[in-house]
């Protein structure tokens, strides 16, 4: 399920911005402007019927393309993210946005619950008597 919520975070991004976009890791020789995605909480709970429910913590970097002028541009990014970011499928949560460092830091929660598919017989077939006689 991280590997979908990995893809969808990408195609969000792609709406937002048209750049790179990096997993958890940003090379030595990267070009600005990029995004990075790395997720850094997960909590999970088990729920009915053996559903799990998922709370992770998302943590979305833009490297703006002007190091220079990076606060307007910065904020500019910032704006759209709190605006106009989807996820198909997942709910997003406490949508939050901080520059540090000459890096936009976006962070939100997203929650989305699974459920595994047991292939178990929950219960036998029943066989029933109908061939009583009364007396």
């Amino acid at each position: 399920m991280i590997d979908k919520l990995y893809q969808e975070i990408a195609a969000g991004l792609k709406l937002i911005k048209s750049c790179a976009i990096y997993q958890e890791d940003v090379p030595q020789d990267f070009r600005n402007p990029c995004f990075m995605i790395t997720f850094y909480d997960q909590n999970p709970s088990r729920g009915i019927n053996g559903r799990l429910k998922n709370s992770v913590r998302v943590d979305l970097l833009y490297f703006p393309e002007d190091e220079t002028n990076y606060q307007e541009e910065c904020w500019i990014v910032g704006e759209n993210l709190q605006r106009e970011f989807q996820l198909a499928g997942f709910k997003i949560k406490n949508r939050n946005m901080k520059i540090t460092d000459k890096v936009l830091h976006f962070l939100f929660d997203v929650d989305y619950r699974e459920y595994k598919e047991s292939i178990e017989i929950k219960m036998a077939e029943l066989s029933s008597n109908t061939n009583l006689k009364e007396v």
